[in-house]
């Protein structure tokens, strides 16, 4: 795959927030001419990138992110939390969403990303596209629904901004149906990898699973939550590589996590059924990588944690990114711990200072 050139960067980005801009409209935003637009244009079509008519060809070197998008409402209380009262403390409106947050993430390190998920035709299903649309992600593919409002995600933390609860109403992934799913098949293949978190109904998950198979495209899958995590119970079969906390992976194996030789039974149950790679998050206790010839138990940097929201939904981010840049677990794994210690010593969701320099420097500081 040939590099892009900034420039050629800079025309995808605006392609990916309007599809339907004119070539006039390109060189007046880039401050270059049409005829220069003309040839950026042409020559992305040879690279494969865009197809004719300046659609974005999700191409082999792009990752498609599929799942959940929502609004997050946090509030952090200000001294010791006290139950069934009226809390003082700050509340912060932010774009949230396992899917939609990984998507963010990888755009913001360079990587050609395309977000799958549905939102309302609502004012926050509206904010929610335009944030994620600034910060590089291709939305073209986004379903938008005028019945529906767009999932919501409320979160209480206390004055160490640990959470101690919260309410998800996302309804409306209950939309990403099976004629969602066979839709987007077709534009899932063109991509290097496909990310899905289990925001998705049950049978969507199948159809998706199902049909990257046929077509052995790596998936890389997120079990989010215990009960959601319930969704891939018999749907293992073909998974490249699962990523569960110890919670969602004790479930998953019905195996209660101890100690390390507990790590290595539970890897060998999801290899036993279909999966090739595990990653286990273990939170301040490291990282368990394992593949069927080799495991490790990798520990977790030393970071001022400022918050530790969206520090999950980074580490994924980082290591897709480690994968595609690499495609060895081990490696990718060091690329995710980085990820989640920039943004656990960020009070964003998603580092606002996050790049692919700032990223590279920060594993060669902590490995």
């Amino acid at each position: 795959m040939n590099q892009l050139t900034s420039k050629e960067k800079e025309v995808i980005e605006l392609i990916k927030k309007n599809p339907f801009l004119e070539q006039e409209e390109i060189a007046k935003q880039l401050g270059i001419t049409r005829s220069s637009v003309a040839g950026h244009l042409a020559r992305l079509i040879k690279k494969g990138i865009l197809r004719r008519g300046y659609i974005l060809d999700e191409n082999l070197e792009g990752i498609a992110v599929v799942g959940g998008a929502n609004v997050d409402i946090k509030g952090i209380a200000e001294g010791g939390f006290k139950y069934q009262s009226s809390n003082p403390g700050v509340v912060h409106k932010t774009a949230g969403g396992v899917a939609r947050n990984v998507a963010e993430n990888l755009a913001r390190l360079n990587v050609l990303t395309t977000l799958f998920t549905v939102v309302g035709n609502d004012e926050e299903g509206r904010w929610l596209l335009d944030v994620t649309g600034q910060a590089g992600v291709n939305i073209q593919h986004v379903a938008q629904f005028f019945d529906e409002k767009t999932g919501l995600y409320l979160s209480i933390l206390n004055e160490k901004k640990e959470q101690i609860g919260s309410i998800a109403d996302m309804q409306i992934m209950e939309r990403f149906d099976q004629e969602i799913v066979q839709d987007i098949i077709p534009k899932l293949i063109h991509h290097k990898m496909v990310f899905v978190d289990t925001n998705l109904p049950k049978k969507s998950l199948n159809l998706i699973i199902e049909g990257l198979n046929e077509k052995k495209l790596p998936i890389i899958v997120d079990p989010v939550s215990v009960k959601k995590s319930a969704k891939l119970k018999d749907l293992l079969k073909g998974i490249r590589l699962i990523t569960p906390n110890k919670e969602e992976a004790e479930f998953l194996s019905g195996i209660e996590i101890e100690k390390e030789s507990d790590l290595i039974k539970v890897a060998e149950f999801f290899f036993v059924h279909g999966v090739e790679e595990v990653v286990i998050t273990l939170g301040a206790k490291g990282v368990y990588v394992a593949t069927p010839n080799k495991q490790q138990l990798l520990s977790s940097p030393n970071v001022q944690v400022k918050d530790t929201t969206g520090a999950g939904d980074a580490f994924l981010a980082g290591l897709i990114y480690g994968l595609k840049k690499y495609n060895d677990i081990f490696e990718a794994c060091n690329y995710g711990s980085a990820m989640a210690a920039i943004t656990l010593s960020r009070v964003q969701t998603v580092a606002s200072d996050l790049t692919e320099d700032l990223l590279e420097n920060t594993r060669k500081e902590l490995f």
